[in-house]
């Protein structure tokens, strides 16, 4: 993956004019993953909406927009950076517990597709809006299917007791109130049961729950015309993304044929794999039975780690140096949390060697902070063999001050 995506010429070239720490993003890896969705599902014709939460740089959602994806937003601010990015308002759609009065208002403006309502109490704030505006609202329910995705327990979404969603009792009740009122148009139904999620199986069991209480509702004179299936495909950090076929089919084979259009929210497993945090050694250090790497990268950059113990690997860019130890690579930030990995087997590396850390498209610039006072890092896209350009400059440190008022 080094070499094929991540030429390590071409990373230093970055290192010497961009600094570091760096994200780096390989456009011929993003292509590949949208591109790998397409064709698994290619018979269901879904509209595919890409997770702006996975990373919202605006030059890879360009890239999605014009392959004819999607967006899937979770704030008014994730709408702006998609309309902006070039995605069809009418391929968007809003997410998340917690939508404002404004953010509802800025999505019926933009004329989306529609609204994913996870409360009763949502729905009547949306009902207001559209009301405000006078301009129906087109209005989904996050409906929580009950089940069990097997993953870590604070990317499971779809189990009862979750803050996401609705039960399908709930849901019931909120489809025959939204079906009655003037200015609430229910046109779909979706569920989400989780990130990381390595089996068809739980999607197969929550789509059959889904379909079924498609066809309830239609006995009760509710018809539906999309089916929301959500995102959450694995892709484990340093590999590549699992085959989609068993997805594909678990999906199709609960509603090929239904009439219902298929929307699906692919977000870390296209985002993960293109992109890599490139870093720069400070210094070596020992601490009693450990080796420290000290990098100039750190958890506010890449919080993945210490949040869920993501294990990244890392890599050497200019290749073996020193002898293979068994090393915690970690960061400036004063907190004990701050690693990118432990443990990690490595060729021992000098000041100033660069480590490129792996699997870090997804949830990494995306949920970096200025934590310390540390300016966020740059981010790079590699579009040819010998080619990048800069997509978002290094933050300065009066950058950090620039929204403080005296």
């Amino acid at each position: 993956m080094l070499s094929k995506y991540f030429p390590p010429a071409l990373l230093k070239t970055i290192a010497a004019r961009a600094g570091t720490p760096a994200y780096v993003y390989s456009q011929a890896a993003f292509l590949k993953q949208l591109r790998a969705y397409k064709k698994a599902f290619r018979a269901l014709d879904p509209l595919f909406c890409y997770a702006l939460k996975a990373n919202s740089n605006g030059a890879l959602c360009a890239l999605a927009a014009r392959e004819g994806f999607g967006a899937d937003v979770v704030s008014g601010g994730e709408l702006y950076r998609a309309l902006r990015a070039g995605f069809k308002p009418g391929k968007i759609i809003f997410s998340g517990v917690g939508k404002t009065a404004e953010e509802l208002e800025y999505a019926l403006k933009a004329g989306i597709l529609f609204i994913n309502a996870e409360s009763f109490e949502e729905v009547l704030a949306l009902e207001k809006a559209a009301a405000r505006l006078k301009k129906p609202a087109p209005v989904s329910l996050r409906i929580n299917p009950d089940v069990d995705p097997h993953t870590h327990r604070y990317i499971t979404t779809g189990k009862l007791g979750s803050k996401f969603g609705v039960s399908f009792d709930e849901a019931l009740k909120i489809y025959m109130y939204a079906a009655e009122s003037k200015w609430l148009r229910p046109v779909g139904a979706q569920f989400h049961i989780g990130s990381q999620v390595q089996s068809a199986a739980p999607y197969a069991l929550a789509a059959g729950r889904l379909a079924a209480f498609i066809v309830k509702l239609a006995s009760r004179g509710v018809t539906l015309k999309y089916a929301d299936v959500g995102g959450g495909w694995g892709v484990k950090e340093g590999a590549e993304m699992p085959g989609l076929s068993a997805l594909a089919r678990a999906v199709g084979g609960v509603f090929s044929g239904t009439g219902l259009k298929v929307i699906l929210e692919p977000g870390r497993s296209i985002a993960a794999p293109c992109g890599a945090l490139l870093t720069r050694v400070i210094y070596r250090k020992r601490g009693g039975d450990k080796n420290f790497i000290v990098v100039d990268g750190a958890m506010n950059d890449l919080v993945r780690p210490a949040i869920y113990g993501a294990k990244h690997p890392v890599v050497p860019v200019a290749g073996p140096r020193g002898p293979v130890k068994k090393f915690d690579v970690v960061g400036p930030v004063c907190e004990s949390g701050d690693f990118l990995a432990k443990g990690v087997r490595l060729p021992e590396p000098a000041a100033g060697d660069l480590l490129l850390v792996l699997s870090a498209g997804a949830y990494g610039f995306s949920m970096s902070s200025q934590y310390n006072s540390r300016p966020r890092a740059a981010e790079a896209l590699i579009t040819g063999a010998a080619s990048w350009r800069l997509v978002r400059r290094r933050e300065t440190l009066r950058d950090l001050v620039a929204a403080e008022l005296p």
